[in-house]
């Protein structure tokens, strides 16, 4: 008697291409999504403490980074080719305000305010920016009131889940931290917490 083969389920990892296709034929529509890795994301709505914060820290950085010679990305899209691209809460590019996808830098650094998000942000979310060499990439604590800085993105695995950062080092109250790129840029942990 023949062998039976039984149905396997597998996993549909979306491209980038494949997402914008999904957005712009409304499929998300009403809906905040990312795409991480291939797999559509839905983002959970935010709470007073986590606007709250976005409001703060975009004023600071808008303040702090030449708009002719950078942009200051508030809540937008980074496409990271060829299955991710996640909607961090800033990321700042070394580019003019408007410069197409194809042509954009690195991000000189990227932040998330995290409070219901942490394990998202401090695990996947962390890996995918480590492995796309994002070298200065900030949590904002809420939880835990700090201010938590990744820095020398490295995968001593070799796997794809093995991505993470060298250097790690959390601010506190009282405390001020400095950009990667440009160390004469400060912000004090209390100005970006709510």
């Amino acid at each position: 008697m023949p062998r039976m083969k039984l149905a396997t389920s597998r996993r549909i990892r979306w491209t980038t291409a494949d997402y914008f296709r999904m957005a712009a034929a409304g499929l998300f529509e009403g809906r905040r999504v990312e795409l991480i890795e291939g797999e559509v994301i839905r983002v959970a709505a935010q709470a007073t403490p986590h606007r709250a914060a976005i409001t703060t820290i975009s004023r600071l950085l808008l303040a702090a980074f030449d708009p002719g010679a950078n942009w200051v990305v508030i809540q937008g899209t980074l496409v990271l080719p060829p299955r991710s691209a996640p909607d961090p809460d800033f990321h700042v590019l070394a580019a003019p305000v408007g410069t197409p996808d194809d042509k954009l830098p690195r991000p000189l650094l990227l932040i998330e305010v995290s409070d219901s998000t942490y394990k998202r942000d401090s695990g996947s979310k962390l890996r995918l920016y480590a492995r796309a060499g994002i070298d200065d990439y900030w949590i904002v604590n809420l939880s835990e009131r700090r201010v938590e800085v990744y820095r020398r993105p490295e995968n001593l695995t070799g796997h794809r889940s093995g991505w993470g950062y060298a250097d790690v080092q959390f601010f506190g109250i009282g405390q001020k931290v400095q950009t990667l790129h440009r160390p004469d840029l400060q912000f004090a942990v209390d100005a970006m917490l709510p």
